[in-house]
């Protein structure tokens, strides 16, 4: 006798959106005393009540999107992070280690999983840390300090349109190529941890870039590079001074010093080994091209715009008988007295 394979019995299929729909309009037209049962026994198609009523409770949870074909909730998706919190605490944590001065590469390849900069640079960003620019001083002098807080006080009330915009904020910077080339500019960590020293290697690149800027809170101004600085491989060597030779006269050989002497190169304005600048210089290339932007400010905005500087000596700041303090006074220009070390006052920092 030849055995036949059982029928199997057909499988209900999902839910699709048009019978959702159906059920809530006929749940929310029903009589006050019919059940979730007996409103199953309307449609026009089988529904278990016990679907019903989980239809009903992702509706108050969902809204309306439990009227669509829904699947189940999960409450973490996709697989299992390369990147997780135990490795955010051995990057950040010790700031003795030189690891969180490095660069996302280089700290993705000691983690386990060897996620790539990215991927650890978006969960860093996730849980909080970023890279914060170092500190180049860990003290503030108790002068400086009640400084900030008078201008703090002073400054107060002082809002974003009436006043704040209107201020010209300027700043100088001067870029070492050894410090860029073998220091750690930024370092990875959360807000509220502290900065470490490093030490670094000399490098044989001994090149200095001077460049000073301005900013507003509606315009930023161009680069102002008061100094072009000359590569190793462009740099000239003095000339010589001349001996006398035993052909020469006594005048051909003073005249010979003196096209020496109209030869040697003119002394440089910024000393060496320090961030300074003469008041004369300043006055004469930096200052004007900042006075410039503010009348340019001052026209288009029809209003009048505050000079901010911070404490360097070339800004003349300290008395009234220098070059840029009489350029300002002939210019009528309002002058914003402003701390120094206040990176955290001024925009352009």
């Amino acid at each position: 006798m030849a055995t036949s394979t059982p029928s199997n019995s057909p499988k209900r299929g999902e839910y699709d959106t048009i019978k959702r729909s159906r059920f809530f309009r006929a749940f929310d037209s029903k009589a006050n005393t019919a059940g979730v049962a007996s409103v199953c026994k309307t449609l026009d198609f089988t529904l278990p009540p016990s679907t019903a009523r989980r239809w009903l409770k992702e509706r108050d949870s969902l809204g309306s999107p439990a009227l669509r074909r829904t699947r189940k909730l999960a409450t973490r998706l996709g697989r299992k992070s390369k990147v997780s919190e135990a490795d955010l605490r051995k990057i950040t944590t010790n700031q003795e280690d030189p690891l969180h001065e490095a660069a996302y590469s280089d700290q993705a390849k000691t983690l386990e999983d060897k996620p790539s900069a990215r991927t650890l640079q978006y969960h860093a960003t996730r849980a909080g840390a970023r890279r914060f620019k170092k500190r180049y001083t860990s003290e503030i002098s108790p002068r400086n300090k009640s400084i900030r807080v008078e201008y703090g006080k002073e400054h107060e009330k002082a809002n974003l349109v009436s006043f704040w915009s209107g201020i010209w904020f300027t700043d100088e910077v001067h870029l070492y190529s050894v410090k860029l080339q073998n220091e750690a500019e930024f370092e990875l960590r959360f807000p509220g941890q502290g900065a470490s020293l490093k030490e670094t290697r000399a490098s044989g690149l001994d090149v200095i870039i001077h460049c000073a800027a301005g900013i507003s809170y509606n315009y930023k101004g161009p680069l102002i590079f008061y100094k072009d600085p000359k590569e190793p491989s462009e740099k000239t060597c003095k000339p010589r001074k001349p001996r006398k030779t035993m052909y020469q006269t006594t005048q051909q050989y003073e005249e010979e010093i003196e096209r020496w002497k109209k030869a040697q190169p003119e002394a440089e304005v910024i000393p060496k080994g320090w961030n300074a600048m003469s008041q004369e210089f300043y006055a004469k290339e930096v200052l004007p091209k900042h006075i410039e932007v503010i009348k340019m400010l001052e026209k288009r905005h029809k209003r009048r715009y505050t000079l901010q500087e911070d404490g360097d000596p070339s800004h003349g700041n300290r008395s009234y008988k220098n070059a840029p303090s009489r350029l300002k006074r002939d210019s009528d220009l309002q002058i914003l007295i402003h701390p120094a070390q206040s990176p955290d006052l001024n925009p352009i920092e």
